[in-house]
């Protein structure tokens, strides 16, 4: 199924002039992908897309790294070994298609590993990560988006996947998902590089993550309460009692913790018990905080 609907894809693409195929490999992730590639395919070019990072072997074994990849065969066993990881293990890699050549693919993408941020500050953009690539395009078939809505405006959106015919990610759950731009007639020559992001767009990355550092945590410090959940039973639990979070208006890290543990213990409790209800309620109009209101829950 991976196989045909990647194929599918692909050959749908326009091919006049004729496409490449490239990867673009998270080391963060997959330190040994790139190594393993090299191997099957001695030709094969790569570059690390972090211009601080050619010169520093700890960062460079961490950063992301761009490829050459040979063209699709339906029984070349690379291609269907990359496309069975690439379900797997969706944070390791994405996959291109584009007319531009090695060289001119890789100065359009490094000239996007930087933004700047509302006050000024400059970050690294982590587009390579399919998580936020998925959510800074707004991608509409992966309901395991966090945030659903595009944060780049569509000029950005344009800009970003200019020269490109279709980019390639899993969601966290293995589903192919390809992006293509939503907006082509939309104008990107007046977007500014670095691209400096408004304080909406910031808000709504840092509420993307939100969902991956609470899981991180509660994995970390309550382990047990996740233990009989599936990885992708985990996320989505933690992303519904996020939002119910949110509905209390509890938007400190240790109130959506101690919410989303108490969650967890409790279950469907949570809105059936007239007592916990109650105080919830309570902490929704502010007559008492969540930790005053978790010490008089039932026992």
């Amino acid at each position: 199924m991976l196989m045909n609907n990647f194929k599918e894809q692909l050959r749908a693409l326009p091919n006049k002039p004729e496409l490449h195929l490239y990867i673009l490999i998270d080391f963060a992730q997959d330190p040994q992908l790139l190594a393993a590639l090299e191997r099957v395919t001695p030709d094969t070019q790569s570059r690390c897309l972090l211009k601080d990072a050619r010169d520093s072997e700890d960062l460079s074994k961490v950063a992301p790294h761009l490829a050459t990849l040979p063209p699709y065969e339906d029984d070349s066993k690379l291609w269907i070994s990359l496309l069975r990881k690439g379900a797997e293990f969706p944070a390791s890699f994405t996959l291109i298609a584009s007319a531009s050549d090695f060289a001119t693919l890789y100065a359009h993408l490094a000239q996007f590993t930087e933004i700047i941020l509302p006050d000024g500050e400059e970050k690294y953009f982590a587009f390579w990560d399919p998580a936020i690539l998925g959510t800074l395009v707004g991608q509409k078939d992966d309901d395991t988006l966090y945030i659903p809505y595009p944060v780049l405006s569509a000029p950005q959106r344009t800009k970003l996947l200019t020269g490109i015919s279709a980019w390639w990610y899993w969601s966290r759950y293995g589903a192919l998902q390809q992006i293509k731009d939503a907006d082509p007639q939309s104008v990107s020559d007046h977007v500014v590089l670095p691209l400096k992001l408004i304080p909406v767009q910031e808000e709504m990355l840092v509420e993307a993550s939100v969902p991956d550092h609470l899981l991180g945590y509660i994995k970390e410090n309550q382990p047990q309460l996740l233990m009989n959940l599936s990885a992708p039973e985990q996320y989505e639990r933690i992303k519904k009692h996020l939002l119910e979070a949110r509905h209390l208006k509890l938007f400190g890290m240790q109130d959506m913790v101690n919410y989303i543990c108490a969650a967890l213990i409790y279950g469907d409790q949570m809105q059936k018990n007239s007592t916990v209800t109650a105080l919830l309620e309570k902490v929704k109009r502010k007559e008492m905080n969540l930790a005053e209101a978790l010490k008089q829950f039932p026992q």
